[in-house]
């Protein structure tokens, strides 16, 4: 009879591996799950710990290029939560999830996920293969979770942080909708009159000897190269653009553009009320499960967006690290607001400080959205009225060569 070797979590806690003999997988998967065991993993003996035969090879996933959506990987995290608190073996709950996956790329990304963990991968590890749907926080609390034998209780805050991230740029992207497409009227515009109104008056104005003013002269000589050279003038819009994302990217660069937007009244509060909401749901969510505060502050940094509030929480981290008070730490960052040193030194006192940090998140979160709401209802008319200042010189800048032409005539 075949012999099947398995990893899984003992009702009693912490995790269990073994042997049984089955005809199929399935009889071992009845038979372990019968001696209260959530499988991890099953597979047969004969198999090495890669999952394949030694006589064969499978074929490799597919690479993905785009991410998944964070709402989607929090479905799929709650819905695994809901099948390992039920006793639902794992193999089958990967099953099911791949059956009912909303699209080909989930499906395909849990098909990796599950063919790891058949072939005797921990559950953090698999995931961690398909970075484009699980974030590296997520493999964080269910690496501790399989250790400590309470993986439901990962998935289920797994799946609330994605949960509360996703309702926070969702939120933004709400909130920018309409400036968007305000700018993007406003440069639709320009071009038009640029390269398509402006050059019609180019030969009225050199037949008639009119006197254009250089603002006309200069946005007659854009029109025709823009007309004359479309993919030179794409590429020049494209270098441009590439090349400020690659020079922000650089640290120095980064760090002082963010020490300047910052210090933007309105602006620089949303900012650094965004990357600590961002950051704060990351270090409460891994606190919660059981993750040293080291990784937690580490992976807290790594997720704010703020190279200001990254460098408070790796000083934080040191300072930790060498003994000091998380609340102290914090506190020697002027960007971290009094409120949330406060919480954290009663969390500290109290032995409640993921809870408390959750709470703080919120709160950052709550103010964020205000101030999202009161910068956007205020960028609109300034919006306006920079869109009529820029029609209106291009109108002045065709009409002055017609008065000029007029007074020619007179």
């Amino acid at each position: 009879m075949p012999v099947f070797k398995y990893k899984g979590h003992a009702g009693t806690g912490g995790l269990q591996s073994g042997e049984v003999f089955a005809e199929s997988i399935e009889e071992a998967e009845r038979k372990v799950s019968a001696q209260d065991v959530t499988i991890i993993s099953i597979i047969p003996a004969g198999m090495r710990r890669g999952g394949r035969e030694s006589d064969s090879s499978a074929p490799k996933p597919p690479m993905f290029q785009r991410r998944v959506s964070e709402a989607d990987a929090a479905n799929v995290l709650s819905n695994l939560a809901v099948m390992a608190e039920t006793g639902v073996p794992f193999i089958e709950a990967l099953d099911a999830i791949i059956e009912s996956a909303r699209t080909p790329k989930i499906a395909a990304a849990m098909e990796a996920v599950k063919n790891d963990v058949v072939g005797g991968r921990p559950l953090s590890a698999a995931l961690k293969g398909v970075p484009i749907m699980f974030p590296a926080i997520i493999c964080d609390l269910i690496r501790v979770a399989e250790e400590a034998g309470q993986l439901h209780m990962a998935l289920e805050s797994g799946a609330a942080y994605l949960e509360r991230s996703a309702d926070l740029r969702k939120r933004i992207l709400q909130a920018m909708l309409y400036p968007a497409v305000m700018l993007s009227v406003a440069l639709m515009t320009v071009a038009v009159l640029v390269v398509f109104v402006m050059p019609k008056f180019a030969d009225i104005f050199l037949k008639m000897k009119a006197e254009v003013p250089a603002s006309t002269r200069a946005m007659l000589s854009m029109g025709d190269f823009v007309r004359g050279h479309p993919l030179g003038a794409l590429g020049l819009v494209a270098g441009v653009v590439i090349g400020t994302r690659l020079i922000m990217k650089t640290p120095a660069t980064n760090r002082i553009a963010m020490s300047l937007i910052l210090k933007v009244p309105g602006l620089g509060l949303l900012l650094r009320d965004l990357a600590l909401s961002r950051a704060l749901q990351s270090i409460s969510t891994l606190l919660s499960g059981n993750v040293p505060v080291m990784e937690a502050l580490e992976q807290g940094a790594n997720v704010a967006g703020n190279a200001q509030v990254a460098g408070a929480l790796r000083h934080a981290r040191e300072v930790v690290e060498h003994g000091g008070s998380l609340a102290e730490a914090i506190g020697q960052a002027p960007i971290m607001p009094k409120l949330l040193v406060q919480m954290i030194a009663v969390g500290e006192r109290t032995g409640r400080l993921p809870t408390l940090m959750i709470a703080t998140a919120k709160k950052m979160d709550e103010e964020a959205g205000t101030r999202l709401k009161a910068m956007v209802s205020l960028l609109e008319p300034i919006m306006i009225v920079v869109m009529g200042v820029i029609v209106g010189t291009i109108t002045i800048s065709v009409i002055t060569p017609i008065y000029s032409v007029m007074q020619n005539i007179k």
